[in-house]
């Protein structure tokens, strides 16, 4: 997603639906068998009531364009609604359809609620899930009090206002009933027709100052648009109109321009459903995508779009706190370019061999025995001064930047000869404190193990919770939780993806069969390198087919929590971060591109070891590294 921009498809108009879709529709299918009621259910009620939510836009696919991008067919793509109970009932809980992705919030009255395939789309009847309601009387009713969804040409359309189910009357009772049926009519129109979200006001849309910015002065104009920071609604644009079309759900200006909107990915001024639809293709690495990057942050950490910032945006639609913050560059202005940084890593980081070519004969084991092979720290993508477009100098000639290695090859976040927790001590040792910690670690924890199930060996692959404790030791020690020292405020944590192991093998291969000079799999079994995922035969049991699998599946998933600690520490989620210190990840998904994704070739291996990066792959690896960097 890195420098790339797309202009929104003109279909992206607000509150307006293709020629050929249907209506949505929420109901409650009695039967829980998709079939839409003809008339309001009349429910038994006390002491409790099920409620199964349907919604359908309608059956026909698309014959014309591609779902969820310009289709002509009956696919919801996203959706988002409110519930409102009144009277003698409340909500106890809404229990999703299994397997749906949905992000909700219930109140004693109130349910919201949002999902969908922005993807692929889907067709009616869809089932949502189910609502438990505590009954206490007969004078209650459910009625659906507005919503939205995007159809197959991606656009959005409303959900009609609609009462969903009521009560039997008890003798009595009917007059009363047909009230409570009379005022959930009337909010619903009201609801719908103005705009107006119910509970809007919990939908706090949260003003969260740049990390690194001091308040604006009066007589400063950042942006040179004619309008004084202290004024300006959109500091670091340039915007002198100062449009503010409106905020979270188009609830009318918010005091945020539209130029520096967080969320509004297709540019409309807004921060709606249409937005979530949006990240949920972006991430997908599908069209339509974010029309400007600097939009995309409302999570903190990366500022391109992320998985965080999808999952924020969406929590903000049904109202949970804090939701969706004003931290994206468009809104903060660009983050400063550190003074001093420092890396943690292994032997990539020190350039292991980087410039060998050979590894067949006598001359090729002294390649890595004499001073020409072994750490070659010159070559290192983070600092290496011979590379040629190492990540330190990416900030461009002069830029004067110092910098540190605390890198020992070997090391593992969390055994080996060195730890990410160990390295970080010596961090903190420095002086200066860096004002950039980049880390760079996980392969030597894959390389370093005999197998992948526990049962077949002593010191299998390591679990999530192995990985994440020593993920978050040296992160703890980072932003000084429970330790006496720390970085200091203001300070970023990068950590980039742990390298795709599995590729190494085939990789090597193919570098053995290019080249007289090079033979990979002798010297992986001479030496035992990496034989988890390099040995061509069964160990401990385990075939190279089943080993690669499992090295594949666990690097995804040291990869995610890597992403996952980081938005935790950064937005304190944890309530470890009291210093908010920016932690990022540039690992976002299996498709975007970040280190953790960067499959290595023939090519970008040395000759030597047949694992390590060559100079080709440590420029690669510069590159990758400076492409998600959060200080640039």
């Amino acid at each position: 997603m890195l420098g790339r921009s797309l202009s929104i498809l003109g279909s992206m108009v607000f509150l307006a639906s293709s020629v050929a879709a249907g209506i949505p529709t929420l109901f409650h299918s009695v039967a829980d068998d998709g079939i839409e009621p003809g008339a309001t259910p009349v429910l038994a009620g006390s002491p409790s009531e099920n409620l199964y939510l349907y919604l359908d836009g309608g059956s026909i696919a698309s014959g014309v364009g591609l779902p969820c991008v310009d289709g002509d067919g009956d696919e919801i793509c996203a959706w988002e609604f409110d519930l409102l109970v009144s009277g003698a009932a409340s909500v106890q809980t809404f229990i999703p359809d299994f397997g749906r992705d949905v992000v909700w919030r219930a109140g004693s009255l109130t349910l919201n609620a949002t999902g969908g395939d922005a993807i692929v789309g889907e067709l009616g009847p869809v089932r949502i899930g189910e609502v438990v309601l505590d009954v206490s009387g007969s004078g209650w009713s459910v009625e659906v009090a507005g919503g939205t969804a995007v159809d197959a040409g991606f656009a959005l359309t409303a959900i009609p206002g609609a009462v969903l189910a009521v009560p039997e009357p008890m003798p009595g009772s009917l007059w009363a009933a047909g009230l409570f049926l009379l005022a959930g009519l009337v909010r619903g129109r009201r609801r719908a027709s103005s705009g107006i979200r119910i509970g809007q006001e919990a939908l706090v849309l949260a003003l969260v100052g740049g990390l690194f910015l001091a308040s604006p002065s009066t007589a400063q104009d950042a942006d040179s648009d004619g309008v004084l920071d202290a004024s300006d609604n959109c500091v670091f644009v340039a915007n002198p109109g100062q449009e503010d079309v409106g905020g979270l759900l188009g609830s009318g200006g918010d005091g945020i321009g539209d130029v520096c909107q967080c969320g509004d990915l297709n540019a409309d001024g807004r921060v709606d459903l249409l937005d979530a639809a949006v990240y949920q293709r972006d991430l997908a690495g599908l069209t339509p995508q974010a029309s400007n990057l600097d939009l995309c942050s409302v999570a903190g950490g990366r500022l391109d779009c992320e998985v965080n910032d999808e999952w924020a945006l969406r929590e903000g639609l049904v109202g949970i706190v804090p939701g969706v913050s004003q931290v994206c560059q468009a809104a903060v202005g660009a983050p400063p370019v550190p003074s001093f940084m420092a890396a943690s890593g292994d032997s990539i980081t020190q350039a292991f061999s980087a410039d060998c070519t050979c590894n067949a004969g006598f001359f090729g084991l002294i390649c890595l025995l004499c001073p020409a092979g072994g750490d070659q720290p010159h070559h290192s993508w983070f600092d290496g001064g011979s590379l040629g477009g190492s990540y330190v100098e990416q900030y461009g000639p002069g830029s004067g930047i110092g910098s540190a290695r605390v890198s020992v090859s070997g090391a593992e976040m969390r055994g080996g000869v060195s730890t990410f927790s160990s390295q970080v001590d010596s961090i903190l040792a420095l002086a200066p404190l860096p004002e950039l910690v980049v880390v760079e670690l996980g392969g030597n924890d894959i390389c370093n193990r005999d197998c992948v199930d526990p049962a077949h060996c002593a010191n299998a692959l390591y679990t999530d919770a192995e990985w994440e404790s020593a993920l978050t030791a040296g992160l703890d020690k980072l932003v000084g939780f429970n330790h006496p020292s720390s970085l200091d405020p203001g300070a970023t944590v990068y950590l980039l993806g742990v390298p795709r192991i599995q590729d190494l093998r085939p990789a090597g291969i193919v570098l053995q069969q290019s080249s007289g000079s090079v033979n990979c799999t002798s010297f992986w079994s001479s030496f035992g390198v990496c034989e988890v995922a390099t040995r061509g035969s069964t160990l401990n049991g385990e075939t190279l087919a089943t080993r690669l699998a499992a090295i594949t599946s666990r690097v995804k998933r040291y990869n995610e929590i890597l992403r996952d600690q980081a938005f935790a520490y950064a937005t304190n989620e944890n309530g470890r971060n009291a210093l908010g210190i920016e932690v990022v990840a540039d690992y976002v998904n299996e498709v975007t591109p970040s280190v953790g994704t960067t499959s290595f070739s023939a090519s970008e291996l040395n000759g030597g070891d047949c694992f390590h990066p060559n100079l080709q792959g440590q420029s690669l690896l510069a590159t990758g590294a400076w492409s998600g960097s959060p200080r640039k």
